[in-house]
């Protein structure tokens, strides 16, 4: 009777586990004395997945890792980080990329972010960054203004070489758009060999602009004409930026100014007021008068639309 009473007191015992991973079971067989039962347990259900076969980050569990990393951040006694390990432990789940990719995109400090993306291995022996991730933390960083910023998003692209992380277009995109005028842009041009790439029109508008940012006007130009070969097109603002490098140039590069203000008319990209004004400059240097009223009315005409 004490032992009933016992066991009753125990099953009453609410549990507050509302995180718990929870499983199905059925009874199929029991011992003829009823003290021994086998049960066969239904596992969870797979990760949702969308049209093209990606995982679906679980919004519940991003958003209370989350919670855990920036709260605990402030706190000088606790390592978020473990407190996370402990929480995906308590509920035997373990952290997808996508799901660490979303939780990236939370956290807006860059030397947090890059804590939480070295320490998501170590959740999980299954766990292995992807090219999104890795993309994620190479945003972060560009967007950063600290002084380790180059250093960290080439350790990035190292830890990618030695992991076997095959980058895409959006990797060497944020990568021009980073190091800009610096040496690594040859490096990350030899990315695209290496990871088999096929450069899109913005890739080709970032190249063109890092060329610029660095004064270097003939490789713009020649990245400009392997542009065109694969019938690609500037935006209004990289034309006008092209323009205004050719029209300045010490080797006065007329000719080829000329040509890309004819393939702004051919390639329907409308030149507006900065264009002309770019064309008006250039031909009142060279002394042709009549030409720079021509581009004036051009103007106007820009201006009566």
């Amino acid at each position: 009777m004490r032992h009933r009473r016992h066991l009753r007191l125990i099953l009453t015992i609410p549990t507050r586990r509302h995180y718990a991973t929870k499983y199905t079971a059925k009874v199929t067989s029991t011992s003829p004395t009823g003290r021994t039962l086998s049960v066969e347990v239904t596992p969870p259900p797979p990760l949702p997945t969308d049209i093209r076969g990606y995982t679906l980050p679980r919004r519940d569990l991003v958003c209370k890792a989350t919670q855990i990393i920036l709260h605990q951040s402030r706190s000088a006694t606790s390592d978020p980080f473990l407190d996370l390990a402990d929480y995906l432990s308590s509920l035997s789940v373990s952290l997808t990329p996508a799901e660490a990719s979303e939780i990236l995109k939370s956290l807006n400090d860059a030397d947090l972010a890059l804590k939480f993306f070295r320490f998501c291995p170590s959740l999980s022996p299954k766990f292995q960054h992807d090219a999104f991730t890795c993309n994620r933390i190479l945003l972060i960083l560009s967007k950063s203004a600290a002084p380790a910023r180059f250093y960290l998003a080439r350790s990035t692209v190292s830890d990618m070489h030695r992991s076997n992380i095959r980058g895409n277009t959006s990797t060497v995109n944020l990568l021009i758009g980073l190091f800009g005028s610096s040496d690594d842009l040859e490096t990350t041009m030899e990315l695209v060999k290496k990871w088999s790439l096929k450069m899109n029109s913005y890739t080709y508008k970032c190249l063109v602009q890092a060329f610029l940012r660095s004064y270097d006007t003939a490789k713009a130009f020649l990245c400009y004409m392997e542009l065109r070969r694969h019938y690609y097109k500037l935006d209004i603002y990289c034309y006008n930026m092209l323009l205004h490098a050719l029209a300045l140039a010490k080797d006065e590069k007329v000719e080829q100014a000329y040509k890309v203000f004819e393939d702004m008319k051919k390639k329907h990209c409308g030149p507006d007021e900065f264009t002309y004004t770019i064309m008006i400059r250039m031909s009142g240097k060279l002394g042709k008068g009549e030409e720079s009223l021509v581009f004036f009315q051009g103007v106007k005409c820009t201006n009566s639309v």
